[in-house]
Order: C-alpha cells, then structure tokens, then sequence
C-alpha cells in the first residue's frame, strides 16, 4: 500500500515537473523554429574567386523575444586552409517580430569551394542556422572575369555580344551581366564593389534614389574614386544627383543647370545605328542641362554646328571613371527603342575604356610559367628570396636518376666483377641511406634560418580631390610550419613622421592574396589536398590576420587596400601646348623626402625628371621635354643599356620588382598582352592608363620610406628582405593660357 501510494505520488510530482519544465522547452524550441534567415553569396549569386565579396544574412525573428545573434562565416582560402571572418558588426539583436540584414566581406579561394554561414544565438552559444554554399550552388567566376552590373530593371544589354566585345578569349575572361534591384543589400563600404568592373545605374524608373542609405551612396561614390567605371543616366533625377550635399554629385562631370523639356535626337539616333526614328514626348523625357567642366564629350544633341547639348561625357572622378548620360534609358520610348541595345553596348565600350587592347594573348607566353595574369608574375617576384636557395626540379631528377644508376647497372657491374653478388643486401640500403642523407642536407641547408619577408607598398594619390588610395603586398616565407599574426600599421617612427605624407586613412582591409590562373597553388587548380591542418581568423575590427600558417619551407601572400585622404597644397601650373599638345609648366616635389627615378606621364608621352627628385625642388617640364619619349619606347625599347630602335622583350620569368609594377601601373598604354602575353585583370584598377588622355599627368617615382608597413608576429623574428616603395600624383592639366 505505502509502495502504491509512493508510486501515485511520484506520478503526480513528475507530471507537474513536467508542466512546469515543459513550456520553456517548447517555447525554446518555438523561439529556435521562428527564426528565419535568408543569405545571400556575392551579387545575386554571382561572384568571382579571390576578390573581396559580399556575404549576407536577413535574419528574420518571427518569435517573441529578442534575439541575441552572431553572423559567423568560413571560406577556403587559395591553399584550401580554413578562414573565419570576423568583425563587430556581426554580432547583433533583432526585436521580436522584426528583421535584419547582416553583412561580411570575404573572399572565396580555390576548387572546389566551399563557404560555410550560420548564425549563433549568443545567449545559448548554439548555431540556430546555417548553410553550406558549394560547387552545387554555381555562381563562381574566375578571379579574371569582366562583372558588368546592372541596376534596375532589365535593360536590353546581350552578355553574349559583351563576351564578344570586350574580349576575345573568353576562356581567359568571361564575361558575365548581372541584373540587380535589392539596392537594400547593395554594399555600404566601397571595398565590397571590388568584383564589380563597371556598373550601369539608371535613375529614372529605378527607385534607387529613395532606397539607398546616405553609407551606400558614399560606398558607390567611394568606389569610383578608389578605380571603379559607372555609366551613370541622369536625366528626369539629374537636379536631385547634382544638389547640394549629394555624395553622387561628384560624380557629374559639370554643374547641372536644369533641365530641357524638349530636345533633338538626331545625335542619338545616328550614334546608336537606328533604322527608325525615335519619337520623345513632351516632358516626359527631360534631358539634363549640363555645363561640362571636366570631362569630354562624347555625344551631342546634333551632329552639326546647331548642337546644344551634351548626351554623353566621359571623365576621370578620382582614379575612376563616369560615362555621364544626360538622358533616361529606363523610361518610355526609349526602353522600347530598337536600338537602345546598340546605344548600352557603345557606352559600356566607353566605360571599359575606349582603345583599350583586348585581353587575348599573343601565343600564351605566361602557361609555362603557371600564371597568365601578370598579377602572377609580381607574386612570384615577392615570393623570392635571395637567401633562400629553393629545391630545383632538375636537382631531384638527378638524384632520381643517381639513385637508379647506383643500385641498377653500377651495383650490378661491381658486384659482378667481385663475385659478390649477395652483398647486394648490403649495398642496397646503404645507396638509400646515402641518398637520404643527401635530401636531409639539402633540406636542412638551403633554406633561411629565420622567416623572411618581402614587402612591397603603392600610394596613389589625386592632387585635385585629395583623394588616397593604397595597395600594399606581403611575401612572408618560413623554414619550418608556423602561424603568423600580420597586419598593417602606420608608419610610427618620428624621423618618418617627419618625412611622409599626412594621410588621414578612413578604410582599411587585409587578407590573402590570390593567384589566377589553372598552375600550381592557382585559384582555378582543382585540388582536394591540404598540407596544413589549420584554421585562422581574419578580424575585420583590427583588421589582421591572426594565426595564418605558412607550411615548412613554403610561402604566403598576403594584400592589402586602403582610402584615405590628403591635403596636397599647392597645384602644380601645368598646361598642354596649345600647338604640339606637350605638356608644358612646372612641377614641384610634394613631399618632405626625395624621391627616385622619376617620371611625369601624359598624354602617352613620359618626361623623365631623373633618377633623383629633391625634397622641395621644381622642374620645368619645357627642360626636359627635348628627353620626352612615347610610353611604349619609353619603358620596354631604350631602357636597361638596350640600343635604340631595339624592342626589348618581356620576359615572364626574369623582370624585376619594380619593372613589373611600372607596367601594371600603365599597362593599356605601354602595349598590354600582345607586350607581355599576359592579361591584366585580376587587379586591373592599378592600370592609370585611361587618366592620360583626359587632362591629367601622373608623377611616378620610387621613395625610400612608405606609409605603411606590415608588422608580421610569429614564434621567431620575421627578417625584412626587401622593400619597394611606390608613389603616383595624380595631376589635372589645365587648358592653354
């Protein structure tokens, strides 16, 4: 009886633990379940590996709590090596019965790729959702494709006829058009555009104007200055682009003065090839009134001296470029219009830079070398160290070879000759004993004793606008695996204090650097083996790199980008002849320190200053105008000893550091791939070409003291090999006194 009534009363005790426990559980498991989260990989799916890519997550909490969350991401790096990417934004709380949309740039590496993204209740510590993006997914581009973006509605721009156009080996470059209208989840940092090469932006029926936030606009803004091409329409919202306080009205190449109710089209029609006539209705298709002030037009209202307005100006903004339009693509007739599709091909042609080489090669010079983009051959470069002997093939061959010599014909001729043919149990592993210790020597003797690292850093800097930008590379070598913490620091010595710019930097990014291409530790090299066993963090609040491994003997790059902005001061007085088109009026040294073989470029021309530029000295451009020589015979005809009239060839194998920036810097004009038979694409926004024909000349010289330097913390002291130092001023030429 007293077991029974025990057992009734345990019964009932634990049916009311349970009703008390239960409803948390359940309403745990409701609050888990009611949370929705949509992600989001590149641009509507689409992206390129190696570059800078958004990711991001809208979390959606249908619950009835706050929620407390993390956005946690991990992709592949170029060596297959796990990296998590982390920064304060990820971290946040959604209140119940709303959204949030969460944002991180990363970059995806080699085949076969793989991003892993969730989200982590913070209170419990527990993922509550997450997704693997992999090949399955699609999307992925190479590191050396052409991404054209298209905001707005469809417009009728044929990806095949771009593929067709812009490139003629689409093996190297595909070509790929990306149709996008969730401006809510467009960038808000300028970095995160890096895949895009040029943008369309319509303004008319888009919407864009009232749904993007003050950050993306700026982003947008930012993103041209720093390199990026816009086409950008602006016709019935050209007022509201060009007022006061508009981070887009730099943009425009001249001040908007209103807007023409009625104009002609003649121009148009005959620029876009029409077969038929193109009928506007009154005020419904408004023309911006600009009155251009830096930038050339490409197309007027009419094709005769009765022309009134600009239609299409192009112009440099910052180290980028705007095809300003001052007409509506995206509103009636003209989205109906047949030849509108002939129109957006001419501008996009413009935007990706008119005269341009086309990115084919010239017999494929660079597939021995492993790399066929000449990004390649600046990180092999960096990759280089001069006390480090690197293990050749030819070397293991021999002693391949020797290894069969001795235990094959040699031990059999010996032994033979003694009579001793069962001493080969001797013999035998007495070869491999001397073999291996030959290898042991080798691999103990040939590398560095400590780390090492190369470090290579590019300040562009626009006179005009003040605007910064920076390019930094790394090449860290160790003899044996380690994990290294690298980041980039400000110069903080007061004798370079005293020396260097005052650049007041805003944005900063670091993290690996890739390789395009199919070779040997390529991007596109399929590869499912991974040597180190090994995760690290890229920690986009300090911005570092924490614990990334560098394998026994083995190398790692490692890039940098960089915005700030400078106050120059004075403007140099340069002009361009009136007569012979030279550029004439001085320049002085900006900057406190002397600068090293220095050149003035413009207009395809380079004025060679000399192999010294003082701290505070002043050139006459007229002085030296006499040395003035084309680009093209500048940097690869008369230069290093070679005779005049000689073409000095590009080798892919053997040019220097500095010869390699020379010519990413001005690529398009020093002859481009039939040159070097290599393609520019991976980091093609070094090219300034397109700046020298519109009105700009750009200082190039090598300093002694940079900005930057990377502070590289490991288990033992990283030694600096080398360092080059590079400095471009981005000057505007005025028109003849």
């Amino acid at each position: 009886m007293y077991s029974v009534t025990q057992t009734i009363r345990s019964a009932i005790v634990g049916l009311l633990a349970v009703c008390c426990v239960l409803p948390p559980v359940c309403h745990a498991q409701q609050a888990e379940s009611s949370v929705q989260v949509e992600y989001e990989l590149g641009f509507g799916g689409q992206f390129k590996r190696g570059v800078w890519i958004p990711v991001q997550a809208t979390v959606m909490n249908g619950g009835v709590a706050d929620l407390h969350g993390q956005f946690v991401v991990e992709a592949e790096d170029v060596d297959g090596i796990p990296v998590s990417y982390s920064r304060n934004e990820n971290q946040f709380t959604v209140a119940a019965g709303s959204s949030i949309t969460v944002s991180q740039l990363i970059k995806v590496g080699r085949l076969p790729w793989r991003v892993d993204v969730g989200v982590r209740d913070l209170t419990t510590g527990e993922l509550i959702d997450q997704k693997l993006f992999d090949q399955s997914a699609g999307g992925n581009r190479k590191a050396t494709s052409y991404f054209v973006l298209q905001l707005g509605k469809r417009l009728p721009i044929s990806r095949s006829r771009l593929q067709s156009s812009l490139t003629a080996d689409p093996d190297l470059v595909e070509v790929s058009l990306i149709q996008y209208d969730d401006y809510e989840k467009l960038p808000s940092e300028w970095i995160g555009y890096e895949s895009i090469d040029l943008m369309v932006m319509p303004t008319a029926e888009s919407g864009i104007l009232d749904r993007l936030s003050d950050a993306q606009m700026q982003a947008l803004k930012d993103w041209v200055y720093q390199g990026g091409r816009l086409i950008l329409f602006a016709g019935k919202e050209s007022q509201r682009l060009g007022a006061d306080g508009s981070p887009l009205a730099q943009l425009i190449p001249g001040e908007i003065t209103g807007t023409v109710a009625q104009w002609n089209t003649s121009g148009l029609e005959s620029y876009g090839n029409a077969q038929q006539r193109l009928f506007l209705e009154a005020g419904k298709n408004p023309l911006a009134q600009l009155n251009v002030k830096d930038g050339r037009v490409i197309l007027r209202d009419q094709e005769n001296a009765q022309a009134l307005h600009p239609l299409i100006v192009r112009s440099v903004r910052g180290f980028g470029m705007v095809v300003f339009v001052a007409f509506d693509i995206d509103t009636p007739p003209l989205d109906e219009w047949s030849s509108s599709a002939r129109v957006l091909e001419k501008l996009i042609a413009i935007g990706r830079n008119a005269g341009e080489e086309d990115d084919s090669l010239s017999g494929g010079g660079g597939n021995h070398a492993g790399y066929q983009d000449i990004s390649g051959q600046l990180r092999s470069q960096l990759e280089k160290f001069e006390s480090v002997t690197p293990i050749q093939f030819v070397w293991i061959a021999a002693l391949l070879a020797l290894f069969v010599l001795v235990i094959g014909p040699l031990d059999y001729y010996l032994l033979r000759k003694i009579d001793r043919f069962h001493w080969t149990w001797g013999t035998f592993p007495a070869a491999v004993v001397v073999i291996a210790m030959i290898v042991v020597v080798m691999a103990n003797t040939l590398p560095a004793e400590s780390p090492q690292m190369n470090q290579l850093h590019i300040v562009d800097i626009d006179a005009s606008t003040g605007t910064v930008r920076g390019t930094d590379y790394l090449g860290l070598y160790s003899p044996q695996v380690a994990g290294f913490d690298v980041r980039l620091d400000k110069a903080t010595s007061e004798a370079d204090l005293l020396m260097i710019p005052a650049i007041e930097r805003e944005f900063v990014t670091t993290g690996w650097h890739g390789l395009p291409g199919t070779g040997l530790g390529a991007l596109g090299r399929t590869s499912f083996q991974t040597y180190i066993n090994h995760r690290y963090l890229v920690d986009g609040a300090k911005v570092e790199l924490r614990q990334i491994p560098v394998q026994h003997g083995g190398t790692k790059s490692i890039q940098s980008r960089w915005s700030g902005q400078m106050d120059v001061g004075k403007q140099p007085d340069l002009y361009a002849d009136p007569i012979s088109g030279a550029l004439r009026g001085t320049v002085t040294n900006p900057f406190e320190f002397d600068l090293y073989e220095v050149e003035i470029v413009f207009d395809g021309k380079v004025y060679p200053i000399g192999r010294t530029f003082k701290a505070g000295a002043t050139v006459d451009i007229f002085d030296i105008s006499d040395q003035s020589q084309g680009i093209d015979n500048y940097y690869y005809k008369y230069q290093d000893g070679s005779s005049r009239g000689d073409r000095r060839r590009w080798s892919v194998m053997e040019e220097s550091t500095q010869r390699i920036v020379r010519q990413m810097m001005f690529n398009q004009s020093i002859g481009g791939a039939k040159y070097t038979g290599l393609i520019h694409r991976y980091e093609e926004f070094l090219d300034l070409s397109h700046t020298l024909a519109y009105n700009r000349a750009v200082l190039v010289a090598r300093a002694g003291q940079s900005n930057n330097g990377y502070v590289v913390n490991g288990e033992h002291d990283v030694v600096l090999e080398s360092e080059n130092n590079f400095y471009r001023v981005v000057f505007k030429v005025k028109a003849a006194p």
